[in-house]
């Protein structure tokens, strides 16, 4: 940064329970995408090092955030890997958990599907 100046962003979350929950449906389907995805979530609330840089953070803040998503985004978008399902996954619970997009990674049990503008219930 400019003159060695260093901000730390935080990071707003959607709410803990919220985030427990779809770890707790992530778990339910075992496929990459949703381990990647489980992955993400149980990074944001349970720490450690992140899923795909290895990275500890001694605090996951907006940085950190960054930093494991541009990780996803070289393998998502640079040669053909067998971890881009995964990597597709963790990208997505980081950005809807961030409330950077409205689906969430698993769909709720209610089965409703977008047609159009409206969410219509499947039954």
């Amino acid at each position: 940064m400019p003159g060695g100046l260093h901000v730390d962003h935080p990071i707003r979350l959607r709410d803990r329970e919220i985030l427990d929950a779809q770890l707790v449906r992530c778990r339910q389907i075992d496929n990459s995408f949703t381990q990647g995805a489980a992955a993400g979530l149980r990074w944001l609330t349970a720490g450690g090092p992140g899923p795909l840089t290895g990275t500890l953070a001694t605090l996951i803040d907006f940085r950190s955030v960054v930093h494991e998503l541009a990780a996803a985004e070289d393998i998502i978008y640079g040669p053909p890997s067998s971890g881009r399902r995964y990597a597709r996954g963790l990208e997505h619970a980081l950005l809807w958990a961030e409330n950077a997009t409205a689906e969430p990674p698993v769909p709720e049990p209610d089965r409703q599907v977008r047609v159009g503008r409206r969410r219509v219930s499947v039954p």
